[in-house]
């Protein structure tokens, strides 16, 4: 039998048609982009049909979208190099949500060894940043905020629109992680008005190794390198430009753009059954997040009384993720669970479950079914579903052995 995967928010298979495209770059049309000779104008036209498409995909100017290795590392550029700069006219506060994606929280850490005030930003409940409390967070010495456009963990989508406006009116800059929203859901970087946005292609079926960040062009001089060659990705990404993942990239861009009203159509069908399969056969289920604002594609789902991991492995049929780890006989959940203010015991019962182009209605009723089965079983052997049948209060029996982080 095979494994169902439905892990599409960690990655995705590469596009074959993306494949095809990329293959000639690597052997034949092999030059150096730089180059004046044909060899780099082959590589170099390329590269720029590639930039073309991934900005058609968000609606930028070419010269304000490059190429990187990843999302981490747009990231990294948009914060780090955006408040080194603005550090400089005392603008040294940086914000972010307590349900980033870890390498935004990295940056964080590393702004704050290296002086910076840091400041990360309570969510309620849905996983939403209210904008009133985001206004009064805001000091004079604020110069960046960064905000997952799509939450990775709970598929929780920000209103980026609305919290662009409310940074600008207090000349703060808005960086915006659109990991899980590139190509996904309809994004105009003019209309939402975010300073920075970054992206990868391996979410959308691309190669892995590639990622995109946008910049306003009024930005360009926070983030460019002293002294880099214009030519080099405008002067912001020194180093050969890896033409094939560019070229790979910018074809799974396009194909998302043409599939993407599709594709959202059918995860909105696939959440909404999968869902009702689950709650109609068990009881004590939670869908984590935002009802409303988010993205179909990503269900972040709690079983109580069943352990995320031990849930995983008995459902082994499918693949998914879980929002609990248990290392060295200590149980930890989610810090975007946490920061949400779910009760311990229902955050350590969650799984990720995200659905992808491959994803057939069958593959949906199959793997309610594993699920269900799974949890009956786990749950008829677990002292912590007694406990909630006993009417203790459990979340305080999961905070008591130190479960929340």
């Amino acid at each position: 039998m095979r494994t169902i995967y439905l892990d599409y928010a960690a990655t995705t298979p590469c596009d074959q048609r993306v494949f095809n495209e990329m293959a000639p770059y690597f052997c034949d049309t092999f030059g150096n982009p730089n180059s004046l000779h044909a060899f780099g104008i082959a590589a170099l036209e390329g590269l720029d049909a590639a930039r073309i498409r991934v900005k058609n995909l968000i609606r930028s100017k070419f010269e304000e979208t490059i190429f990187t290795s990843g999302a981490t590392e747009s990231n990294r550029i948009s914060i780090i190099r955006t408040m080194r700069s603005l550090s400089k006219s005392g603008k040294n506060h940086f914000m972010t949500l307590k349900t980033e994606h870890k390498s935004v929280l990295d940056c964080a850490d590393y702004l704050k060894r290296n002086g910076c005030d840091i400041t990360l930003l309570n969510v309620q409940k849905d996983g939403l940043l209210d904008l009133n409390y985001l206004a009064e967070s805001i000091k004079d010495t604020t110069g960046l905020l960064s905000v997952c456009f799509v939450n990775n963990e709970t598929g929780v989508l920000q209103n980026i629109k609305k919290i662009a406006e409310v940074c600008h009116s207090k000349n703060v800059l808005l960086h915006a992680d659109a990991t899980q929203a590139f190509g996904k859901i309809p994004i105009d970087v003019n209309l939402l008005d975010v300073d920075f946005m970054s992206a990868s292609g391996h979410k959308i079926y691309g190669p892995k190794g590639v990622g995109v960040l946008y910049f306003k062009s009024s930005n360009k001089k926070l983030i460019r390198v002293p002294g880099a060659n214009q030519e080099v990705e405008f002067g912001i990404r020194a180093g050969t430009v890896p033409v094939a993942l560019c070229v790979g990239c910018g074809k799974a861009a396009e194909i998302a753009m043409s599939e993407q009203n599709d594709n959202l159509n059918r995860y909105k069908k696939f959440r909404e059954k999968f869902i009702k399969k689950i709650t109609s056969e068990l009881d004590e289920i939670y869908v984590n997040g935002s009802s409303e604002h988010n993205y179909p594609g990503i269900v972040n789902m709690s079983f109580r009384g069943c352990e995320g991991e031990a849930l995983m492995k008995e459902a082994s049929g499918i693949a998914v993720s879980s929002g609990s780890a248990c290392t060295s006989n200590k149980l930890t959940i989610s810090h975007v669970l946490d920061a949400m203010n779910i009760p311990a015991d229902i955050a350590q019962s969650s799984l990720r479950i995200t659905f992808g182009k491959p994803t057939s209605e069958s593959d949906v009723d199959v793997a309610a079914a594993e699920l269900i089965k799974a949890a009956k079983k786990l749950r008829a052997m677990s002292p912590v579903w007694d406990i909630i049948m006993s009417g203790l209060d459990v979340d305080k029996v999961f905070v008591d052995i130190g479960c929340r982080n």
